[in-house]
């Protein structure tokens, strides 16, 4: 795993977790907007990167992420901002720091895929992004965000979600069927790690409401986690607000950034 940092390490730090097959550059469209403020800390996974080794396990991912915070003297974090399989990951992270005395303040998470599925789902759903990501060695962007199933996934809002289809085509040379096998059994093995109650109230999810994720594990994550705040967007594709609306996704960002500090006031 390789970090990518921005801004004054001074100022209030966010770590924020990129969709699964998707490089750092993928939430440039955001942090970019935050570094006059924050100090963004964007991990690249593993197995995403040539010369990089395999992605392995959500748990890896954050371990590793754990590591730098700690080789780094950083003890404290504002938020940890995650996406799709990056919301997972963060969940895995917020754990591990909790039991490496690491506090953090709040969590905002959009669309992840917090579900625990069987063997042969995850084996029909590998081969689809086996599939996809080999497809997309030999396929520009253009080619890509025409796909047909590409619209279905954005809702038919494909040219919105043009950053985050630029990283996979980006990422899809150098990614090795070991990591899209692990990346999909990361994606589908959620295990629900266990937060207090007061870190609960600090995290936030937001799903659109006509989108895979929110139908099919949203039940899930309320029973699991019932102090947390949840929120849905009608009209919305997977991650489409955030790109779509992006100043009025930034205000929410810099909202649950600045909420414990209006509440001291």
């Amino acid at each position: 795993m390789r970090f990518n940092t921005y801004g004054n390490r001074s100022n209030p730090i966010i770590i924020m977790l990129t969709s699964s097959f998707c490089s750092a550059d993928s939430l440039s469209y955001l942090y970019e907007e935050l570094t006059n403020d924050y100090y963004i800390i964007v991990p690249e996974y593993n197995g995403h990167y040539e010369g990089s080794s395999d992605f392995t396990t959500s748990q890896q991912e954050a371990k590793e992420i754990v590591g730098f915070l700690k080789e780094n003297g950083i003890g404290h974090l504002c938020l940890i901002y995650g996406q799709a399989m990056g919301a997972e990951i963060g969940m895995v992270l917020i754990a591990q720091c909790l039991k490496q005395h690491i506090t953090i303040e709040s969590a905002f998470f959009d669309g992840g895929t917090f579900l625990k599925q069987p063997k042969l789902y995850k084996a029909i759903m590998n081969f689809k992004h086996k599939s996809m990501m080999n497809k997309m060695k030999n396929q520009s962007v253009d080619e890509v965000v025409n796909w047909k199933s590409v619209d279905q996934f954005t809702k038919d809002d494909t040219a919105t979600m043009r950053p985050v289809i630029e990283s996979m085509v980006k990422t899809a040379p150098v990614i090795t069927d070991g990591s899209i096998k692990n990346e999909t059994e990361a994606r589908y093995t959620f295990n629900f790690p266990y937060l207090p109650d007061e870190m609960q109230e600090n995290i936030f999810f937001v799903y659109a409401s006509d989108e895979k994720n929110f139908k099919s594990c949203f039940k899930h994550l309320i029973e699991a986690y019932p102090s947390a705040n949840f929120k849905t967007l009608r009209g919305e594709g997977h991650l489409t607000y955030s790109v779509r609306k992006t100043d009025d996704y930034l205000r929410v960002i810099r909202a649950i950034c600045n909420r414990n500090n209006d509440d001291e006031d």
